[in-house]
C-alpha cells in the first residue's frame, strides 16, 4: 500500500496534462443545534431534537490527459448518529441544565471521524454516446481517525443535584482512535497513539445526456474503501451506576493496542437529474446520502449564453442556495441561515479549471 501511494503521487506530479482542475466541497449538517455550537461547546439557546450530524470536506487538484485523470486530494469525514436522548443529555450537561426528572434515557452514539490525504488515478469510458463512465482509485495516507460507539440506558429521579439526579445507569463504550479522545494517555498506561494509516478508496461516476432533454449524474464515492492503522489503540469500558448500591459506581474496561485496525471509510452517494424545459432553462432534483442520513434538493438553472445561474432549495432543512458557472469557474452556496453562527445546514462548492 505504501508503494502504491508513492507511485500515484509520482505520476500525478510528472504527467503532462491537457487541463488542470481544482475543486473544493464542504457539506455540513447538524440537527440538534447550530453547526458552530456543535463543533465547539454546544452553547446554543435553540436546541432541537435530532439524530444526525455530519461534516464532509474535499479539496482536489487534478490533471486530465485524454481519458486519464491524475491528482492530489484531501478528504475529511465526520459523521454522527445518536439517539434524541443522547443529544438532549449531552446538551443539558454542557449547558449546566437539570436533567429531566423521573425519565428514562436511551443513549446511543455511533461516530466516525476520518481525515486523509492521497493521490488518485481515474479513467473515462464512453459506454454510449453522450454518457461518460469514470472509475477512480485513490491511495490514501491517514492523518486522524476515531471509530466507535456508545450505548447506555438510565433513569432519573426527583433529586435536585445533578450528581444525585441519576437513579441508575448501565452503559458501554467501545472505540478506536489515532490519539485518545477521553484522556487515556493521562492514566499512565503508555503513549496510546496509532503509528501510521494507509488505505485505498474507490469511486464511480456516470454522467451525461440521458434520453432526450435529460441530464443524469450518478456518483459513488469511497465505496468498498478502507484504512489500515498500524498499532491502533482502542478503549473498551463497561460502567454501571446505582443510587441504592455500595459502591454506587462500577467501572471496568481495557485500554490496549491492536497490531492493525481495518476501518471502513463512510461512503457518499450523490445523484442529479435535470430536465431541459427550454433552451435556457433547466429544472432538476438531486440527493446526497451517507451511511446515516439522506438529503435532497430542487434546482432551477438559467443559462443565457455561457453563464449559468442557479437557485436551489432543500426542503428537509429549509435551506436556500445560489450558484453560478461561467466557462472554467463556478461556485455554489446553500444555507438555512445567513448568520453562520446559527446555521444548522451549510453547503459550499468551488470549481476552477484551466485548459490548453
Amino acid at each position: 500500500m505504501k508503494y502504491l501511494f508513492l507511485i500515484l503521487c509520482f505520476f500525478s506530479v510528472f504527467t503532462y496534462a491537457a487541463s488542470v482542475e481544482y475543486r473544493a466541497d464542504a457539506s455540513l449538517y447538524s440537527e440538534p443545534i447550530a453547526i458552530d455550537a456543535f463543533l465547539d461547546d454546544w452553547q446554543d439557546p435553540d436546541f432541537k431534537s435530532g439524530k444526525y450530524a455530519f461534516a464532509h470536506g474535499l479539496m482536489q487538484l487534478s490533471v486530465q490527459q485524454d481519458q486519464w485523470n491524475l491528482g492530489w486530494l484531501w478528504r475529511y469525514d465526520y459523521i454522527l448518529k445518536f439517539s434524541p436522548d443522547m443529544a438532549k443529555l449531552y446538551y443539558q450537561i454542557e449547558n449546566d441544565l437539570p436533567l429531566d426528572a423521573e425519565s428514562m434515557y436511551e443513549l446511543t452514539l455511533h461516530a466516525q471521524h476520518l481525515e486523509r490525504i492521497g493521490a488518485r488515478i481515474a479513467y473515462d469510458w464512453v459506454p454510449q454516446s453522450n454518457l461518460i463512465l469514470t472509475a477512480g482509485v485513490s491511495a490514501l495516507y491517514g492523518r486522524h481517525f476515531v471509530d466507535g460507539q456508545f450505548n447506555a440506558f438510565g433513569e432519573t429521579n426527583l433529586m435536585p443535584r445533578l450528581a444525585d439526579r441519576v437513579q441508575w445507569l448501565n452503559g458501554q463504550l467501545n472505540y478506536y482512535y489515532d490519539q485518545p479522545a477521553l484522556k487515556e494517555d493521562e492514566l499512565g498506561l503508555g503513549d496510546f497513539r496509532a503509528k501510521e494509516g494507509y488505505g485505498y478508496a474507490l469511486d464511480l461516476t456516470l454522467q451525461g445526456e440521458w434520453l432526450e432533454k435529460w441530464y443524469l449524474k450518478f456518483q459513488l464515492e469511497d465505496i468498498f474503501s478502507y484504512m489500515y492503522w498500524d498499532e491502533a489503540p482502542y478503549s473498551q469500558y463497561q460502567a454501571t451506576f446505582d443510587q441504592n448500591s455500595r459502591p454506587r459506581i462500577n467501572l471496568t474496561g481495557t485500554v490496549a493496542t491492536d497490531k492493525s485496525y481495518k476501518q471502513k471509510i463512510p461512503y457518499k452517494i450523490s445523484t442529479e437529474l435535470l430536465y431541459n424545459i427550454h433552451s435556457e432553462i433547466q429544472l432538476g432534483v438531486s440527493s446526497f446520502s451517507n451511511p446515516f442520513t439522506s438529503l435532497w434538493q430542487m434546482h432551477f438553472l438559467w443559462q443565457p449564453d455561457s453563464l449559468q445561474l442557479g437557485l436551489h432549495f432543500e426542503p428537509q432543512t429549509k435551506s436556500l442556495g445560489v450558484s453560478f458557472r461561467h466557462e472554467n469557474i463556478g461556485m455554489k452556496y446553500l444555507t438555512d441561515n445567513l448568520n453562520t453562527n446559527q446555521a444548522h445546514r451549510m453547503e459550499a462548492y468551488l470549481f476552477a479549471q484551466y485548459q490548453w
